[in-house]
């Protein structure tokens, strides 16, 4: 009896080998459980965590395994934009910034009446985030408490993206539909310099490994990477269609990912200057982010 058990299990194993390993097969797919908003990654020591609209609603994943968390509230608006600070997930919805703790509702920022509160990003202690009504709005983290506004006309500088330079005290930079962008002092709330027109709009932008250097996603399609110090240019590359995310290596290797609205990724060598390979309909739709994890290829 136990001859024929032992020789079943040997058999049963052999099968197994025969069917291939299971190493490479999808695990589990994040992007049939999402919406179609920018994701947010927060770090807690060398654990990353991603959080996710799906709709009204949220998720919060444990990015090694991709482990559901926590699913936040269920709100009365879809979820527009998330942002992850620590142990707490800024969820823009129905135009109020709604602030969650382990997927409970805790508070929610000072209201403001604009409308929709698209792209929230961290500045040190604010929350920034682009208002319907064409408005940067920029909280107290700490105190939930509206910091500033800054208003801007539609018809001149239709704003479409922001992002804080590193070491820039108090300092963002605004991008436009015009393709022109300008360097605004939170905390005097005034227009340091405008840059001359990149000659398309400006899709999305992020800050480089480099400092005073910012990556500019164009609606043509052109990738910049420009000083901002200097005001010039210092790399120009292009892609098929217009570049809806951007984000680089972070372990040495200078290498750089594009996304498009058709669901393609391009990797970039940044010492060649020159594409290295793309991945066609990573996913199915616009890719609205992408990020490299940190310090890892």
């Amino acid at each position: 009896m136990a001859v024929e058990e032992k020789r079943a299990r040997i058999e049963k194993t052999a099968g197994l080998s025969q069917a291939g390993s299971r190493m490479y097969e999808p695990y589990r797919a994040l992007g049939y459980i999402a919406s179609s908003i920018p994701h947010s990654i927060q770090y807690r020591g060398q654990t990353a965590f991603i959080t996710t609209s799906i709709g009204r609603s949220f998720h919060v994943y444990d990015a090694e395994k991709i482990n559901l968390l926590f699913v936040g509230p269920h709100f009365d608006h879809d979820v527009v934009s998330v942002l992850s600070i620590g142990d707490e997930t800024f969820a823009s919805t129905g135009g109020r910034v709604v602030v969650c703790r382990r997927g409970k509702r805790v508070c929610e920022l000072e209201a403001v009446s604009r409308g929709e509160i698209n792209s929230l990003v961290q500045f040190g202690d604010h929350v920034l985030g682009i208002s319907e009504d064409n408005t940067v709005v920029i909280w107290d983290r700490n105190t939930r408490e509206l910091f500033t506004e800054i208003e801007f006309e539609r018809e001149s500088f239709a704003v479409t993206a922001l992002v804080h330079p590193s070491t820039y005290v108090n300092k963002i930079v605004i991008g436009s539909s015009q393709g022109t962008m300008q360097v605004w002092n939170i905390q005097s709330r005034r227009c340091l310099y405008e840059f001359k027109t990149m000659g398309s709009g400006i899709t999305c932008m992020v800050q480089s490994p480099v400092i005073d250097v910012l990556a500019l996603g164009l609606l043509d399609g052109r990738i910049l990477l420009h000083n901002v110090k200097q005001d010039r240019a210092v790399m120009q590359l292009a892609q098929e269609d217009r570049v809806t995310a951007l984000s680089f290596r972070t372990d040495d290797v200078p290498m750089m990912a594009t996304a498009n609205s058709e669901g393609d990724v391009a990797l970039w060598d940044l010492d060649n200057k020159r594409l290295m390979h793309v991945l066609q309909n990573a996913h199915d739709g616009v890719i609205s982010s992408v990020d490299f994890m940190v310090g890892q290829p």
